[in-house]
């Protein structure tokens, strides 16, 4: 359905599927994509939420664990990252805003999940986001049930994998207009390689009030509690010799036993942890006629660590750059003659985020829809680097990094200890005219952006920082349906993405030697893009689409991972302009004879525009392709459906894919191939629907490398690191709704 706004809204029900709900209907001009809750009911119990757009035109999406548990995870979109997307929750902004992480797995389960759209390369007028300069994500979380019942499923597959889900519908509460949803979840696997069991507990919550004639209130919160053995990253001649004795990749495993002064890189240390909650309400009020009110006011809190392992000595030991007598009391010697002893090196940070979103439409005429809003966002990050002693058995005392080595003056030992603020305002007004009974449609908006960021480091010289800057973004967009069943479409959008807070501003630190290991900088200038699409859609006996794409990109900022005393941590690395040109091509059909064929392909072209200067030396990468952006991709599915038996079948074609800004060294092309089967019993007693399915990920156990973790500029001057690909993985669900 429409809005009368021109803003498409998200559809969650009413709407006739294409290939078992993976090709929905779209009527806005821009290139987007859908997938709802009839085809994430197919997929594995586990999967991660981006796991399932991952089939969508132009997604190129690879996680090192199909069980939705590991943060080895990346996605491009027309070569753009994650972090270069804006994610959109329920009406809040749902990005990790220190390094631009979604973390998608806190923010509901998937059995809760109604919608998941994707935009490519644009981004909706009214979405509170400050990171979409390549595109959208939009999740939408299904309402309660009307009537009282539930939903409970087990899933068991491999690697020891569990999981457990439970959610009870209150229905409407007597008169109240009030309903409400609340489940709980808990998942646990075993890394397929290594050692190491990662475990997630979620829970989530909403509750609806519909205030009949006058406007609807939700209000969903979330709480998750997530702990990941990470695996390593490796490299690709490393890679290369492991895959050709078929060892399953041990050869690149953090160590499985730790031995005191020998082991450098035991798994422990590197174990992630996350807690994460959230609150969103979201309020639709009709004010006038022909007027409505928007007000969505929402909150997020975040306490993370992203540890690893270094060794030190205690005779060399800075806060900052300020060499430091280390409180020894209790501590455990590696090499008591020398005063060498290992530690868990922490990067703990502590995220809130709060913020309000609200605006008006205005049907101004019977034609005419004017949008006007305004957007507050309010971002604080304290972090922490500091150093937890290991015991001779390669154990920390908090796994958090509470009990932390400190100075005699009772300082932490630190590279990295700050605070910093970021605010966000957003004005913006956008106007729709349609001509011809509807068919010729005209949008044109405005958008205005400031940014605001400010902080402290309480290390070394730096002290205070800030930056800001203002950034205008007009759009238009014109469609127009040449019959009932055909439409076109150009859309003209420009977007803004500030520089990364969490490693763009702040100086950071050796331990070990005080040195400068990244240098703060004053002032970063946003990414920005222009973007224009030309598109034609058909919906008939077949569903299709075509876009053809254009985009022009400043200040293109890559995201990469770095060593920062021992651990591994984001940063970014400026690689100038970029041109990127494609197509993306989808087609679909209704079911004939149960079977629903889907398919989609995509071709895109990105070049760098500049030469990129890097450790004082100039790099001709002017004219080279864009890293992490294959040529190809395609998709080709079938879903099937007869009587109680349902299966989908998946295949994924990427091509290679540069990993190095001189084009020297790539990623190869890998094919992979997924099956999923189920039945639905018949009902009995209180058990509504039951069924049983059956899920294969990575069906031919294809050994391959999933995608690129660190850019950098030549393999010569440093090795591109790349995150490994689960093999095949299975699970069993069995789930019913009473």
């Amino acid at each position: 359905m429409e809005s009368q706004s021109g803003i498409e809204s998200v559809n969650v029900s009413g709407v006739r599927r294409f290939a078992g709900g993976i090709m929905r209907r779209q009527t806005a001009a821009e290139s987007r994509s859908s997938i709802g809750q009839q085809y994430i009911s197919q997929k594995m119990g586990a999967s991660a939420p981006l796991a399932l757009v991952s089939a969508l035109p132009g997604v190129n999406y690879n996680n090192s664990d199909p069980l939705g548990l590991a943060i080895r995870q990346t996605m491009t979109i027309r070569g753009l990252s994650m972090g270069e997307m804006g994610w959109v929750l329920e009406g809040m902004q749902g990005m990790d805003q220190a390094y631009y992480q979604p973390y998608m797995e806190t923010w509901a389960d998937s059995e809760n999940i109604a919608d998941m759209t994707v935009i490519q390369g644009s981004s909706r007028l009214v979405d509170p986001v400050s990171t979409a300069s390549g595109g959208e994500v939009i999740v939408t979380v299904r309402d309660p049930s009307d009537k009282m019942g539930g939903h409970l499923s087990y899933s068991a597959g491999s690697y020891r994998a569990q999981r457990v889900f439970a959610r009870l519908d209150s229905g409407y509460i007597g008169n109240s207009g009030v309903k409400m949803f609340a489940s709980y979840s808990y998942t646990a696997a075993n890394l397929f390689t290594g050692s190491g069991r990662n475990h997630r507990t979620q829970v989530d919550y909403k509750i609806t009030k519909d205030w009949g004639d006058y406007g609807k209130s939700s209000i969903y919160a979330s709480y998750d509690n997530w702990y990941n053995a990470r695996l390593n990253t490796t490299g690709l001649s490393q890679w290369e010799a492991a895959n050709a004795v078929d060892n399953n990749f041990s050869a690149g495993n953090l160590a499985s036993t730790y031995i005191p002064g020998k082991t450098t890189n035991y798994w422990k240390p590197y174990v992630y942890k996350n807690e994460d909650a959230l609150v969103s309400m979201q309020n639709v009020f009709r004010v006038a006629k022909g007027v409505t009110f928007h007000f969505n006011p929402y909150f997020r809190w975040e306490a993370t660590n992203a540890p690893g392992q270094t060794s030190a000595n205690v005779n060399s030991l800075y806060v900052g750059n300020e060499k430091a007598d280390v409180n020894t009391s209790g501590l455990y010697y590696t090499n008591a003659a020398t005063g060498q002893f290992s530690a868990m090196s922490n990067t703990r940070q502590n995220i809130y985020a709060e913020g309000i979103n609200t605006y008006f439409d205005i049907d101004l005429t019977r034609t005419n829809t004017m949008q006007v809003g305004y957007w507050f966002d309010n971002f604080s990050l304290s972090q922490l680097g500091s150093l937890s002693p290991l015991d001779q058995y390669g154990n920390a005392a908090n796994d958090m990094g509470k009990y932390i080595l400190r100075a005699t003056d009772g300082r932490a030992i630190s590279g990295s200890n700050f605070t910093l603020q970021q605010q966000t305002h957003a004005l913006y007004i956008g106007d729709t005219q349609t001509f011809f009974g509807g068919k010729l449609k005209i949008a044109a908006g405005f958008r205005e952006m400031l940014n605001y960021i400010n902080g402290t480091n309480y290390v070394g010289s730096q002290g205070k920082f800030s930056n800001s800057f203002t950034q205008p973004m007009p759009r238009v967009s014109i469609s127009y349906d040449i019959n009932p069943h055909t439409q076109v479409y150009v859309n003209g959008i420009t977007n803004v993405r500030a520089a990364m807070p969490g490693n763009s501003y702040t100086t950071l630190y050796n331990v070990s030697t005080g040195a400068v290991s990244q240098q703060g900088l004053a002032s970063v200038k946003p990414e920005y893009t222009i973007g224009e699409e030309l598109g034609l859609r058909y919906h008939g006996a077949v569903q299709a689409s075509v876009a053809l794409f254009n985009m022009n990109m400043t200040n293109h900022q890559i995201s990469t991972l770095a060593v920062q005393n021992g651990a591994l941590v984001s940063q970014a690395i400026s690689a100038g302009g970029e041109t990127i040109r494609g197509v993306t091509a989808e087609l679909a059909t209704r079911s004939y004879y149960g079977f629903s064929p889907y398919v989609n392909a995509q071709y895109v072209h990105a070049t760098m525009d500049n030469d990129m200067t890097y450790g004082g030396k100039v790099y001709h990468t002017a004219g080279k392709v864009m890293v992490t952006t294959p040529k190809f991709m395609a998709n080709i599915g079938v879903n099937y459906e007869h009587g109680p038996f349902f299966a989908n079948l998946a295949f994924k074609w990427v091509d290679s894919q540069y990993s190095t800004f001189m084009n020297d060294q790539s990623m190869p092309a890998y094919k992979t191939v997924d099956l999923g089967l189920g039945y639905r019993l018949p009902s009995y007693w209180i058990a509504h629907a039951p069924t049983v399915r059956l899920n294969f990920t990575n069906l031919s156990n294809v050994h391959y490398l999933g995608s690129v973790a660190s850019p950098t500029v030549s393999y010569k001057v440093s090795q591109p690191g790349y995150y490994l690909a689960a093999p095949m993985t299975v699970m069993m669900t069995a789930s019913t709704d009473f």
